[in-house]
């Protein structure tokens, strides 16, 4: 009995210790294309990465809407690099518009929540003149679900009236439990 009474602490010490150890991780962003495929919709001045410090890089788009666009379709996937990119986890379409006025998947909504203090995407359709995303960059630690260590794709293909206007290509890498 007196050898319990001596082990209990010393787990209750155990577990207060570990649960406040630091698991760091690491993102970076590694390299953002976009292939404007209608410029009479959208005309692309700024779409590129800044690297503000060792370990910080910042993702820039600036764009201008051509014309009014009341209908919006994202379409989202993401791949995983092992021996080229491969698919992994989600292939998402959305309808633009109708996510703008109420939030509808969860996916999307934890990517959102992410970006949308660094863009003017903050409203329901019509959209029209500028649009931006300016000095957006992510610590490992503002990443809300667990991701398993590698470099990954974001690939986001935006549509209007099911005509493609642009697809834009963000690279970054992963690293999980970084010292």
């Amino acid at each position: 009995m007196r050898t319990i009474g001596n082990v209990v602490p010393l787990l209750v010490l155990f577990m207060v210790f570990e649960s406040g150890s630091v698991h760091a991780s690491r993102f970076k962003f590694t390299n953002f294309v976009c292939d404007s495929l209608n410029e009479s919709v959208l005309l692309v001045h700024k779409c590129r990465l800044k690297a503000v410090r060792r370990d910080r890089t910042t993702l820039n788009f600036n764009g201008t809407l051509q014309q009014t666009v009341n209908n919006v379709r994202v379409h989202g996937q993401i791949f995983k690099r092992a021996n080229g990119y491969k698919p992994w986890l989600y292939n998402i379409t959305i309808d633009g518009c109708r996510f703008m006025r109420k939030p509808y998947e969860p996916v999307v909504i934890l990517v959102y929540n992410l970006f949308k203090q660094f863009s003017n995407f903050n409203k329901p359709c019509p959209y029209d003149g500028p649009v931006y995303v300016m000095g957006f960059h992510l610590l490992g630690s503002q990443i809300p679900v667990p991701l398993p260590s590698g470099e990954y794709l974001v690939l986001i293909k935006w549509y209007t009236d099911k005509t493609l206007i642009i697809s834009t290509g963000i690279y970054f890498s992963f690293e999980e439990n970084w010292q």
